[in-house]
């Protein structure tokens, strides 16, 4: 045979995506709870792996059976940008596309004052909530496995120790000051990790900073338009909104990753004489898929 031949031929039980079944929404999020599980099981038996106050957080975008799941374990941020009436990313709706906008029901989506939203306006929907001991929820869980939770300065005695932390809106209010609450052990002045989960750090598993992800997943449709998903230092001191602004303004997703980075390095400088990681991934989606007001209402 040719060897043109040849590679026309497919053998028999090809392994071809195309072949897969899909999984329902559950199952696939119950594969993504035991990767996570599992990873951070294997990175504590790996003897080659330096568990000992070390570890990584992580968050990742799964894209299965036309929805994205996102699983998230520490203070990396998933952003998707939504366009009110999933206009595309052409620009102002003519007048007759307006009309279908509005016929579909997303000026029904409102801000946190109560202020419909405007149609054909690419707003910035979280699709993480930061795994940190500012949220109560996680503090409590934290504190119920043994942990103290310290600022920097409480820790030092330079300010009052003060147990109810104020929950702080993560990705739309900006800590300016810096000094976060943290995480430490009751005898000890350590891990000091300023996330409440985490992958691979056995000291701080005691006092439970684990791996358990928390998992959201959301169909993909037409409004949906861009995604950024970035580590802490990328937003440590930009705004949800202000990250999709920038990506809107942008040609192409390598474009806005250099917009995204060059404008978090600059506010780094602003506030600090150091920068911390600076890690993004953007991506500009399309979809056909008519929007579901009610769901994006519901991440909201």
């Amino acid at each position: 045979k040719t060897m043109t031949e040849n590679k026309q031929e497919k053998p028999k039980n090809a392994f071809h995506p195309s072949s897969w079944p899909y999984l329902d929404e559950k199952q696939y999020k119950d594969v993504c709870r035991q990767a996570h599980i599992q990873c951070n099981n294997e990175l504590h038996d790996e003897k080659k792996v330096k568990d000992f106050l070390s570890g990584t957080t992580a968050i990742s975008v799964g894209f299965h059976a036309g929805r994205m799941t996102v699983s998230n374990v520490g203070d990396s941020r998933a952003v998707l940008g939504y366009r009110v009436g999933g206009v595309g990313l052409e620009g102002t709706p003519a007048e007759e596309e307006k009309k279908e906008i509005s016929s579909e029901g997303d000026s029904e989506l409102v801000d946190a004052t109560g202020v419909k939203y405007e149609p054909g306006s690419i707003i910035a929907i979280p699709l993480s909530d930061d795994q940190t001991p500012y949220r109560r929820d996680e503090r409590k869980r934290l504190e119920k496995a043994g942990a103290r939770i310290r600022t920097i300065d409480q820790l030092e005695g330079r300010k009052p120790i003060d147990e109810n932390v104020d929950d702080f809106n993560l990705g739309v209010d900006i800590d300016e000051e810096g000094d976060m609450p943290r995480v430490y052990c009751q005898d000890h002045d350590y891990p000091g990790t300023a996330f409440s989960r985490s992958l691979g750090d056995s000291i701080a598993e005691d006092i439970g900073v684990n791996g358990e992800p928390e998992i959201l997943t959301k169909r993909v449709t037409k409004g949906d338009e861009i995604l950024v998903i970035a580590s802490d230092g990328v937003f440590e001191f930009l705004t949800n909104q202000r990250m999709i602004d920038i990506c809107a303004a942008c040609d192409d997703p390598l474009h806005a990753c250099t917009k995204l980075l060059e404008a978090s390095y600059e506010q780094w400088l602003n506030y600090e004489l150091r920068t911390d990681d600076i890690t993004c991934i953007v991506l500009f989606l399309q979809s056909g898929k008519a929007d579901d007001v009610a769901e994006v209402s519901r991440i909201m």
